[in-house]
């Protein structure tokens, strides 16, 4: 019996987790090559596009994203705490910035 193809994962931002599906979503890098890393709202020309955002200011950012795109609050909140601080932009810093 075959084993079923694995679907690739989808890549996702390593600062707001957004899924980067098509070559649009991804951020570029400072010579213009798309980041495999970042998207395109966190990261453009090699430099973030919020340097000083906090990571409670972009978990916040999402959770209002994610809300607004239809998910209930409480998921939204559960999801956003869960993600964010496992990025590797946040990994750095632990649970404690929070």
């Amino acid at each position: 019996m075959e084993e079923p193809e694995e679907k690739p994962k989808t890549p996702i931002c390593q600062s707001c987790g957004m899924p980067m599906e098509k070559p649009e979503d991804f951020g570029t890098n400072a010579d213009g090559t798309p980041s495999e890393e970042f998207c395109t709202h966190c990261f453009q020309n090699g430099v973030f596009t919020e340097p000083d955002i906090s990571m409670r200011e972009m978990i916040e950012q999402v959770i209002g994203f994610m809300v607004n795109e239809g998910m209930p609050k409480e998921e939204a909140d559960k999801l956003a705490n869960e993600t964010i601080p496992r990025l590797n932009r946040w990994r750095k810093f632990g649970t404690e910035y929070i």
